[in-house]
């Protein structure tokens, strides 16, 4: 009896195939359409229990959807779709539950009553499961660290279908590994996160032209450096696209605070002759969250990205040397430190907390580039990424063990490992970036 037969006659109305529209949906990701042998769209931990144990006992890998920003398409296997685990609640004491397949926009609207906050993603739609795993690098990570230091406990669903609650006195280990290790442990149904106060939030934009990018690199590096850790900045430097979109640097900004403050702290950025516009004042927290444009680019991204220990001047000028090149180069710079720097290395499986910038370096690339052309883009962009010292595993979507051994220090990936052969000795959980169990 094939998976989908067995869902169908043990969940029924729950489990999809070819010619369902939530087939279609669970199966459709921002890297593309897969072919799995079912999707599963439960509403109960009990349906995702019994999903879990029928895909396990047949071997097949398991997917699963918390958003779909992150994941590759599925081929073969079970995609479990956690679309109807949305709901969010919000305790007197900031405590916040949210479901497995909520989406951060969710989760702002729910903490806009309340002037709460939690670090999250960049965007409203993307799924706070597949996020909140691999770390959730956010506009509060200064303040606040990433969305796994604001985690407290998590409902999680075990290869053998078994349902844990997870925290730091219940199954210790598993939430260590949980907290960076990404989706390769089970099904997280439920994550309970510590909001913080969000109010008195001033945010917005400076843009710059093209005529001194070190120049300006060097003195978002200075502000940042000198800035509270209530002072979070994202410095983008785009290549053209087209006459409407000249190629040129955006620095997106928020600070709990003032506009007054904010405008001093960023006095040697506004100074600079380069500034072309300058957009700041008071905003919400919902309002940090962008809306990400719909379905995948018409091109590809050619590179990768990185922790980078110090922003010296060499590794600013390797930045801006490799968006300076021929090939039209898309460069991020994201400020840490602050709360992110202050979590001890081995109290997460995101090892890499003495970075002091988070960097993304990607060709821009037509979508029928050869094999060549994308070789040769990514090898330009080494200088810059060779400043880095680990991979950041949510950006990423490379797969495979080189990938694995750089988004994780030897001794991280080991713990990971010997928890991964605990819980899902099958290697069930591997439509991801994925942890291979111990077998000593």
């Amino acid at each position: 009896m094939s998976i989908l037969s067995e869902l169908t006659e043990l969940v029924p109305g729950r489990a999809h195939g070819p010619g369902a529209s939530e087939y279609d949906a669970g199966r459709t990701v921002f890297a593309g359409v897969g072919d799995p042998e079912a999707v599963v769209r439960p509403h109960t931990i009990g349906e995702v229990a019994v999903a879990v144990r029928l895909a396990a006992a047949a071997g097949l890998p398991i997917a699963v959807r918390s958003g779909g920003h992150g994941l590759i398409p599925v081929e073969d296997g079970l995609v479990i779709d956690l679309a109807e685990f949305n709901a969010v609640e919000v305790g007197d004491d900031g405590l916040v539950a949210v479901g497995g397949g909520a989406r951060w926009r969710d989760v702002a609207a729910a903490l806009a009553p309340h002037a709460l906050g939690v670090s999250s993603g960049d965007t409203r739609d993307v799924g706070v499961g597949g996020l909140a795993l691999g770390g959730g690098i956010g506009w509060l990570v200064r303040g606040q660290g990433l969305a796994i230091d604001r985690l407290r406990e998590a409902e999680l669903v075990t290869a053998s279908g078994d349902v844990l609650t997870v925290n730091a006195e219940q199954h210790p280990e598993v939430f260590w590994a949980l907290r960076g290790g990404n989706g390769n442990f089970g099904v997280v149904t439920r994550f309970v996160f510590q909001a913080a106060p969000a109010d008195g939030l001033v945010g917005g934009h400076v843009r710059f032209d093209i005529s001194d990018v070190p120049a300006v690199m060097r003195a978002w590096r200075d502000v940042m450096r000198a800035g509270p850790d209530e002072l979070n900045s994202t410095l983008m430097a785009m290549p053209a696209f087209g006459p409407e979109m000249p190629a040129g640097l955006q620095l997106g900004v928020a600070l709990q605070g003032t506009e007054q403050q904010l405008r001093e702290l960023l006095e040697p950025l506004l100074s600079l002759a380069s500034v072309t516009e300058v957009s700041l004042a008071p905003v919400e927290y919902g309002d940090l969250l962008e809306d990400a444009p719909p379905g995948r680019p018409p091109f590809l991204f050619v590179g990768g990205n990185g922790f980078v220990p110090e922003l010296s001047d060499e590794a600013l000028d390797a930045a801006a040397a490799a968006y300076a090149r021929e090939v039209p180069t898309m460069i991020m710079l994201r400020g840490l430190g602050g709360e992110f720097s202050r979590i001890a290395p081995d109290a997460t499986a995101i090892a890499h907390r003495d970075a002091e910038a988070f960097l993304i370096v990607n060709g821009v690339l037509p979508a029928d580039s050869t094999p060549e052309q994308l070789a040769a883009a990514k090898a330009t962009s080494d200088a810059a990424l060779a400043f880095t010292s680990g991979v950041y595993g949510n950006f990423s979507m490379e797969r495979g063990d080189e990938v694995i051994a750089a988004m994780y220090p030897p001794a991280t990936l080991e713990r990971l490992r010997r928890v991964k052969a605990q819980l899902d000795p099958g290697n069930v959980f591997r439509q991801n970036h994925n942890i291979t169990p111990a077998t000593d």
